[in-house]
């Protein structure tokens, strides 16, 4: 595709920055767009091009090719790729769009670069962006929606909105999350549960439920849970969890005729 350079589409995408967050972009970008890498570290660039079977490029030949350039560096090297891309953007006579991704830096405090900055901040975390699982992203720049939820239409819904709200609704979930694995982790092993269950209860029982929330009325089984801990709010003093008899099992005489 030779023709965006701006209106309703992203054209070709140039994604910078090939951390855990931008690569995942990257891949899931591809599906849909001509996607561009580039990796201050020349090191991680080739690693993530070739993972991906998508072209590394020095930032002159990139500049050259890109209509939309997705900042996903670093929080405190951003002011500092912008300018220096931008330089070089001016230097071919280029015009694209950047695309400010971090989410704990303000859109409107980075530095005039005399080309346009948008900010898209997504309400996520890599591991579920790259099982594919739908988010919201922020943007504060009207002008530019329609551009924003054609390049995110497979990431999720793009939205007008404040975004220097995104940078604490992600710490608060990921602190409330760490928390609630912690917690779990250390009930089950307090119960005498084998790390690889304790591991499964987490990844499997609640991420899944955490996925399903909020709860549906017509599953009786998590009716009976919300029951308990509604109980378990109301009771004066918390009963300490009875152990769940794995090493007891474990330690078991054979039986004769039994199960192995």
């Amino acid at each position: 595709m030779t023709t965006p350079l701006h209106p309703g589409h992203p054209g070709t995408v140039a994604v910078v920055g090939l951390g855990r967050l931008g690569s995942v972009l990257a891949d899931r970008l591809a599906e849909r767009f001509t996607v561009l890498l580039h990796d201050a570290d020349p090191k991680v660039a080739r690693q993530v091009a070739a993972d991906l079977s998508l072209p590394d490029m020095e930032p002159r030949e990139l500049l050259a090719a890109a209509d939309t350039v997705l900042l996903c560096v670093p929080p405190q090297d951003t002011a500092r790729a912008l300018r220096r891309l931008a330089a070089l953007a001016g230097q071919l006579g280029r015009r694209p769009l950047f695309v400010n991704l971090a989410t704990s830096v303000p859109t409107h405090e980075l530095p005039e670069v005399g080309l346009e900055v948008v900010g898209l901040k997504p309400v996520c975390q890599f591991t579920a962006v790259a099982l594919g699982l739908k988010t919201v992203l922020v943007t504060s720049a009207p002008r530019r929606i329609t551009l924003l939820r054609t390049l995110a239409a497979d990431l999720g819904e793009v939205v007008l909105g404040p975004e220097e709200v995104v940078g604490p609704a992600n710490r608060a979930a990921t602190k409330a999350a760490l928390r609630a694995c912690a917690d779990l982790a250390t009930e089950l092993t307090g119960r005498g549960l084998p790390a690889e269950m304790v591991q499964a209860a987490i990844r499997n029982v609640l991420v899944g439920t955490a996925l399903d929330y909020p709860p549906a009325d017509t599953n009786p089984y998590t009716r009976s849970v919300l029951d308990e801990l509604a109980a378990e709010a109301a009771a004066p003093e918390p009963q300490p969890a009875a152990a769940l008899g794995w090493a007891a099992w474990a330690e078991r005489p054979a039986t004769p005729g039994g199960p192995a």
